[in-house]
């Protein structure tokens, strides 16, 4: 693996890992503060509010970053755009029906709920923006920022500052992302102007659909899970069933790292007419399995140590979880590296 490559993708891994640790400095917060029921409803309402948001990303962003670096074709940022905006529009009903059907709908949650929609359109099409301009950094502030005015509030929370309510996490968790706006004057000059453009927006869409929808059923999983945990036993099991989820998504981190940073270089490559390197691909699988190993056997205290007794419960569930994932983290990788779209 060339040197270059991999400093990108040590610098884009570590900067996912110091979010993620913020994350989870926040989920420990609403966790440890919230008793298990109200727990329970923010953990369904978090999960469906990433799967929903999966239908404003839809694949489109890979698509759209493969083609303009093969195409150069400058349009494609405002086609892409457009069909951001469409399926934001097609979020907002199927929010609501949700929120309705599982019986966690109010105003104020609701309202929360489509501005969290919002706010995550946003960030989608910033990072696509990025990551075709291989401008990692901003595209790893896009997550740093609000991740810090998270560890914020976890520390209030912590410090019995603040009390949290079940709308004040929420509102935490998901309005948050708006603040990776500031970096909307870091964008490359040709997408600072967001404009509507319908030509391709079809094309787009179905050549995305593929990746979009395997996005939609892997993320849907967790909020399928929680909502059966609902309906046959409850929101404190919600609750335990979401923090082992949770925990377990961090090997989806690994794959992510890699991604961003080998799809422009796997393009390009693509272009140039050269063969991928399939050696540093096997080695990075086995990264993965090491760390889901390592991260197994100290599960349980973990668990006990950081969110309390009261999810011990969760820790066998955590292991099988650690294990999907990280397998999962090594299929998502080695399908987007041989996607047709490259």
């Amino acid at each position: 693996m060339p040197a270059k490559s991999l400093k990108k993708i040590s610098f884009v891994g570590l900067g996912n890992i110091f979010n993620a640790g913020f994350g989870f400095f926040f989920l420990a917060a609403v966790a440890r503060t919230l008793d298990l029921e109200t727990f329970g409803k923010y953990a369904l309402l978090s999960t469906l509010l990433l799967t929903i948001s999966k239908i404003v990303d839809f694949g489109a962003n890979s698509v759209y970053v493969a083609r303009s670096i093969k195409e150069q074709n400058s349009k494609l940022s405002s086609t892409l755009f457009t069909l951001k905006v469409l399926q934001f529009l097609i979020s907002v009903p199927i929010s609501l029906v949700s929120l309705k059907l599982l019986n966690i709908f109010d105003g104020t949650t609701a309202l929360i709920f489509i501005l969290g929609i919002l706010a995550y359109t946003m960030n989608y099409l910033f990072y696509a923006y990025f990551q075709r301009a291989e401008k990692y950094a901003e595209m790893v502030l896009l997550n740093t920022i609000p991740q810090l005015i998270k560890g914020v509030f976890a520390l209030l929370f912590f410090t019995a500052i603040v009390t949290p309510s079940l709308n004040l996490a929420f509102g935490v968790f998901s309005l948050t992302i708006f603040a990776g706006i500031v970096l909307y004057f870091f964008l490359p000059e040709e997408n600072k102007k967001f404009i509507f453009n319908f030509h391709g927006v079809v094309e787009l869409f179905k050549e995305s659909s593929p990746a979009g929808i395997s996005q939609i059923v892997y993320e849907s999983w967790g909020t399928l899970n929680n909502a059966i945990a609902k309906f046959t036993k409850g929101f404190g099991d919600v609750g335990i069933l979401s923090l082992a989820n949770k925990i377990s998504n961090l090997f989806s981190l690994a794959s992510l790292s890699v991604f961003a940073v080998l799809l422009p270089k796997n393009a390009t490559r693509k272009l140039a007419g050269k063969k991928y390197d399939y050696q540093e691909t096997a080695l990075i699988a086995g990264a993965i399995i090491a760390l889901a190993a390592l991260a197994i056997t100290g599960s349980e205290l973990f668990i006990t140590t950081i969110f309390g007794e009261k999810f011990s419960g969760s820790v066998r569930l955590l292991d099988i979880l650690i294990l999907a994932a990280a397998v999962s983290a090594i299929h998502t990788f080695i399908e987007g590296i041989l996607s047709p779209q490259l």
